[in-house]
């Protein structure tokens, strides 16, 4: 029975529990005393209930009238509703006593763009009560934040409603204070800020100084971050109607978004450049990378006033980007032991707690239940977190320094070194090059000697040519007599001995051949001296007829062999050159087919144009020619392998000879078992001229 009293008992205190933490609350009413709101601010914190409205349509009227669809929700400390669209409605009570009828309500962080107090005007009714100007001290003008409301607060409890809508976060805390307590307030901000902005501007004319002295584009990115996160100050204490006088208050109002973007990408940036994340590991310098470029879309919209559509995003990025940092600087200094950034570590780590948490209360969270803002926290902090990281630049300057100073060093020893290597180097060169110019010397004299020998080696050359050539001209001319003697004598012989025996006519022949063969032999050395020693080819240039250069061929052949050639093609053939070197040439070709063909087969001669050159082919009846032996033919002196036919190897060589000198060519057309075709072609052939009263080219027969 106790047991199930005792399980009851906690059920029913669970269940009350629940019950209180889930069901609405009315929100408490705060009673004024006389001192406060004069050393500090009484805040409203734990008085204040809120209701959203999203379209933003509601009015005093619908709030104040409380219907079934108006549900104000109370909060425990200061308001951290984050980005909210359309408006949102906060209420409050308050009683004072009735000497002080004067009091001030403070929206403690002003960034709201549309804030609107109502007070009860005694009649069941509401009025907006009409902002004061937030630095008392300020004169005339408007404030672009005006978030001090001078208000009655009468003996008895009275409701007050304050409507909020702006782009920014809906971060805020709710004061109340007296005159002469507010103005104490700001009288310290105004130090707060002036000690802030002179330690910015003198940090900002070291850095430029260090970025003109060092050459390092990191100071410069360091000014950039002391104007934003100044800004930034300057914005959370309520000095920016102040510094931006000359902008209207809509133009403040977009510029926040823009300096938060700005402040975002600068401050990745500048961490990127002083913890060396590139250096140090590769994908923090990339996480970097795309949080600016994030940064940097949102920065177009808060350019385009649209950053309530990007600001929870931008709040969150920066909750991301400041852990992250913490863990990878944390990594570097207990991880890595990287000590030389231990200053650049607490002058970053000193403010990453603020920042966290006002961006937390930013997207509307308040883990630590805070009822106050943190802009002098955030000031001060802001001026600490620059001083120290001026510090910590320093100490890098001092660092780079001594590194500047030690590398300079070690280069002077370096340079010394190779000095002293390169001396040695030239002295072993040097060396080496007297030597080699010595041996130079001496292969100059050997080669000189050489060419001296050489010189003298072609003269006794030159000489021997030169008399062999005129001891051949001098045997050619004494046999040339003897040999017409000869052919004379063989001629007459054969004349008048008409009735001789045919064994003495056979004789007779033989000695006509020899002395052709001794003939042509000769004229063919002598031919073959002067095409040698290029003194001789063309000497006699004229219109040559190749018709009659066949004929005149033919003419000095025996009967025998003449009646074994047959010249076919074209007449009256013409092309320019020596008649004399060329009816050598046929000569030699028509020879060359005689000899090497069995002594009853008949040689062809054919004459024809051929695209405008002359062309004389020679075939013969013979075995061929081996094909290792077709391009060793037109050499001098050769002769081809098993061959036993008499000769001197020079037939086709002068026949070559005469005619490349005349421009054209000798080539073994064909050649197999069947015999043998040999083509000289020469350039500049004329038309043939067919004789009068013929239709068809002539033959002719040898």
């Amino acid at each position: 029975m106790l047991r199930r009293c005792y399980i009851r008992f906690h059920l029913i205190l669970m269940l009350s529990i629940l019950f209180g933490c889930v069901a609405p609350q009315a929100a408490l009413a705060l009673s004024l005393q006389a001192g406060d709101g004069l050393k500090s601010a009484r805040s409203l914190g734990g008085t204040l209930a809120i209701m959203a409205d999203p379209t933003g349509t509601l009015t005093i009227d619908d709030v104040a009238t409380g219907g079934s669809d108006i549900q104000f929700t109370p909060i425990p400390a200061m308001l951290a509703q984050g980005y909210r669209k359309g408006a949102l409605w906060v209420r409050f009570s308050l009683s004072a006593p009735a000497d002080i009828d004067r009091w001030l309500v403070q929206i403690e962080r002003p960034l709201l763009e549309q804030v609107t107090l109502y007070v009860p005007d005694g009649k069941g009714h509401y009025l907006a009560s009409p902002p004061g100007r937030v630095n008392p001290s300020g004169g005339d003008g408007v404030d672009a934040y005006p978030t001090i409301f001078p208000i009655y607060v009468p003996p008895v409890e009275a409701t007050y409603y304050v409507r909020l809508q702006s782009a920014t976060s809906m971060t805020t805390a709710l004061n109340v204070w007296q005159s002469r307590g507010y103005a104490e307030y700001r009288r310290l901000d105004d130090w707060i800020m002036a000690m802030m902005v002179g330690a910015v501007i003198v940090m900002i004319f070291t850095n430029l100084l260090y970025a003109v002295w060092l050459r390092d584009s990191l100071y410069v990115v360091y000014v950039g971050l002391l104007v934003v996160s100044s800004l930034i100050s300057l914005f959370h204490m309520g000095y920016a109607s102040e510094v931006l006088r000359f902008w209207d208050p809509p133009t403040i109002h977009r510029s926040w978004g823009i300096i938060v973007c700005l402040y975002s990408i600068i401050m990745m940036f500048f961490l990127d450049r002083l913890f060396e994340f590139r250096r140090n590991w590769i994908w923090a310098a990339r996480f970097s990378q795309l949080v600016i470029v994030l940064n940097a879309g949102a920065l177009l919209y808060a350019i385009a006033g649209h950053y309530g559509d990007v600001g929870f995003f931008v709040s969150r990025l920066q909750q991301i980007s400041l852990v992250f940092i913490s863990g990878f600087v944390l990594h570097l200094l207990f991880v890595r032991r990287q000590y030389q950034y231990i200053l650049s570590a607490i002058a970053f780590l000193g403010v990453v707690g603020v920042l966290l948490v006002m961006q937390l209360m930013y997207t509307g969270a308040n883990p630590l239940g805070l009822d106050g803002s943190l802009s002098r926290l955030l000031a001060g902090g802001t001026v600490i977190h620059l001083i120290l990281l001026s510090a910590a630049v320093a100490k890098r300057t001092q660092l780079a320094e001594r590194q500047l100073s030690e590398e300079k060093d070690r280069t002077i020893a370096l340079a010394h070194s190779a000095e002293q290597e390169l001396i040695l180097k030239v002295s072993e060169r040097t060396a080496a090059l007297s030597q080699s110019n010595a041996s130079l010397q001496a292969e100059i004299g050997r080669r000189q000697l050489l060419e001296q020998k050489l010189r003298q080696s072609l003269g006794s050359v030159n000489d021997a040519l030169a008399r062999q050539r005129d001891f051949v001209a001098m045997v050619s001319h004494e046999f040339r007599g003897p040999l017409a003697v000869i052919g004379a004598a063989a001629d007459n012989l054969s004349l008048s001995l008409s009735d001789a025996t045919e064994q003495v006519r056979q004789r007779v022949s033989r000695i006509r051949q020899t002395v052709r063969k001794m003939s042509t032999l000769i004229e063919n050395v002598l031919t073959g001296e002067l095409l040698s020693t290029g003194s001789g080819p063309l000497a006699q240039s004229a219109t040559v007829n190749l018709t009659q250069v066949l004929r005149e061929a033919c003419s000095n052949l025996d009967e025998e062999s003449a009646a074994r050639v047959s010249v076919l093609g074209e007449e009256d053939v013409r092309v320019t050159g020596d008649g004399n070197l060329l009816e050598i040439a046929v000569l030699n070709l028509i020879q060359n087919a005689l000899k090497y063909s069995p002594a009853s087969s008949p040689v062809t001669v054919r004459l024809s144009v051929d695209q405008g050159a002359a062309r004389v082919d020679v075939t013969d009846r013979g075995t061929g020619i081996a094909l290792r032996d077709r391009d060793l033919i037109f050499n001098r002196y050769y002769r081809a392998t098993n061959q036993q036919v008499a000769g001197c190897g020079l037939g086709l060589y002068i026949a070559r000879e005469i005619a490349r000198q005349h421009g054209g060519d000798v080539l073994l057309a064909a050649s197999d078992a069947n015999g043998s075709t040999f083509s000289l072609s020469l350039p500049g052939a004329g038309a043939p001229e067919v004789a009068e009263g013929s239709a068809e080219p002539a033959t002719t027969t040898g």
